[in-house]
């Protein structure tokens, strides 16, 4: 029986591959001529929905135009796995001593007054709790990041130390300038228009994605609201100044924009510590 061309072969192996065809599974390994091996390679053609190395004739990767999808989404998460407890460590060592220095920029013009177990260090004025809880900060959001990069439909950028330094110093300029126009008495409402436009113009030059502008508005909602019970239940910090009362706490509205802010600077974070702890993909 005459073979067929080996581009039909790769065409409906494109087309099995992605679910496309169902019932070419007796004819692609019945092409292989050579019957004692029909019945294995129909069997584990059946059994894996990653089927492209089943066929014994079709085994050899000179065939076959790429990777399958699902093998390298099995070989990332494991990575990812694999490296966890390393790049969460790394995360929270982060957030537990860098985490203080950056919030020292708004507890020294007392936009924040720490109250139970508060420390000053030189000019660093602080609380106890502050460096394990922004270790956790930096640490859950970082995780987050990585998860939605795992099923990011198309390929997500690498982490690198440029872009990680970058975002770092827009973020430390954006927490000093919000510092110094409190500081200033700028009215709130004037400060939180400029630094709302700034927010956005800082997501725009680091990031750009739709995910990513999701993700900082999330956090930059969410993370205000948490402060709440720690501040009504464990009277850590209080805001004297704050605009705005939820839940019988005061709170300042444009602390909003540094969290949407911080973000960025996260997520560079992350890809980063992944790219450096996670082993170099080793495939044939």
């Amino acid at each position: 029986m005459n073979e067929p061309h080996p581009l039909i072969f790769q065409t409906i192996l494109w087309l099995r591959v992605n679910g496309i065809l169902k019932s070419f599974d007796i004819f692609l390994c019945w092409q292989t001529g050579r019957p004692e091996e029909n019945m294995q390679g129909l069997i584990a053609l059946r059994s894996s929905p990653c089927f492209l190395h089943s066929c014994p004739r079709y085994s050899n990767t000179k065939h076959l135009v790429s990777t399958p999808r699902c093998s390298l989404r099995k070989r990332s998460t494991s990575s990812l796995r694999s490296t966890l407890p390393s790049i969460s460590l790394s995360l929270f060592g982060s957030g537990f001593f860098l985490g203080p220095l950056i919030d020292g920029l708004h507890s020294r013009v007392n936009l924040v007054v720490y109250q139970n177990g508060s420390i000053d260090i030189g000019p660093l004025h602080t609380n106890i709790w502050v460096p394990p809880l922004l270790g956790l900060f930096y640490c859950s959001v970082g995780l987050l990041q990585l998860f939605l990069d795992q099923r990011a439909p198309s390929k997500v950028p690498e982490g690198s130390p440029e872009k990680t330094a970058i975002a770092l110093v827009a973020l430390l300029l954006f927490i000093e300038l919000s510092a110094e126009m409190y500081r200033a008495g700028i009215a709130d409402n004037i400060e939180a228009y400029i630094l709302f436009a700034l927010a956005e113009l800082i997501w725009f030059y680091l990031d750009r994605t739709w995910i990513g502008f999701t993700l900082a508005s999330i956090i930059g909602l969410c993370c205000p609201l948490a402060e709440i019970p720690i501040m009504k239940l464990f009277h850590l910090w209080y805001y004297p100044q704050a605009n705005i009362e939820i839940l019988g706490q005061g709170l300042v509205t444009w602390t909003t924009t540094c969290y949407f802010v911080y973000t960025p600077f996260l997520i560079s974070l992350s890809r980063w510590l992944r790219s450096m702890i996670t082993p170099p993909n080793k495939s044939a």
